[in-house]
């Protein structure tokens, strides 16, 4: 029997562009019912969550949202 693949990896070696959940920060998230407790391992783009109200990226590590600065352009 045949290994199943997720559709999510499907999509990506079909270079379907993948989209990530977007909120202006945690709250925002919270507030829509996606909690760190509810998603773990879940990955948000926040674009005004970050220190300083900067966009970011958060992971959850099903307790806590983790920031995830972004850096400089990629080359």
């Amino acid at each position: 029997m045949g290994k199943i693949i997720p559709r999510s990896f499907e999509r990506i070696r079909s270079g379907e562009q993948i989209q990530i959940p977007t909120y202006a920060n945690v709250a925002a998230a919270v507030a829509a019912g996606v909690t760190a407790a509810k998603f773990p391992r879940r990955i948000i783009y926040l674009s005004a969550g970050g220190t300083g109200s900067v966009p970011c990226l958060a992971v959850s590590d099903g307790t806590n949202w983790k920031q995830v600065a972004i850096g400089a352009n990629a080359i």
